[in-house]
């Protein structure tokens, strides 16, 4: 099974991570045909003779001495993520005016409880799932709380989010 791993607040080329640095890691923590997509942290890999679980744990400590600081990897098994992306959630918001983003939590973290999510304000909440949040924030002007934020709040774990486009991309190219 093929698995895309979101690793939060990695900017390649910065604090240390490069591409290299983030594929021999993945490799490191035992994953196998890892490839790195775009510039922030998205990856995708093989399980070989180590669990997806103990690849993510060992990708955040690998992760974490590089930038000093601890971040998660969200993960998800590729065929769930272009499922997530076949829904076409956003049809109904352009681009140009809406920021339209996923926000993922680990994915052994307890469920979403969506009662338990902030006001939104501005912030329009297009799908809530057990471990992901869909939303479209104006592009400008306040009250717009970010995804991570309304999930934080929610949850009390970290999270990391991802563009509508950007999933549509690393979706096709798994």
């Amino acid at each position: 099974m093929r698995w895309v791993g979101f690793v939060r607040n990695v900017m390649l080329g910065r604090e240390g991570v490069t591409r290299e640095v983030l594929l021999s890691s993945l490799h490191d923590a035992g994953a196998v045909e890892a490839r790195s997509h775009l510039t922030t942290g998205n990856v995708t890999f093989e399980v070989g003779d180590v669990p997806a679980d103990v690849i993510a744990v060992r990708l955040e400590e690998a992760v974490s001495r590089v930038l000093g600081r601890p971040e998660i990897v969200a993960l998800r098994p590729l065929d769930r993520l272009r499922d997530l992306v076949a829904g076409d959630w956003f049809s109904g918001f352009d681009p140009t005016s809406w920021e339209l983003e996923v926000g993922f939590l680990r994915h052994d973290a307890p469920a979403l409880d969506a009662s338990l999510l902030p006001d939104p304000r501005r912030t329009v909440l297009v799908r809530v799932q057990e471990r992901e949040l869909f939303t479209a924030r104006p592009r400008s002007g306040g009250g717009r709380p970010h995804v991570n934020t309304l999930l934080e709040r929610a949850t009390g774990a970290r999270a990391t989010a991802r563009g509508w486009s950007t999933l549509k991309r690393i979706a096709e190219k798994g």
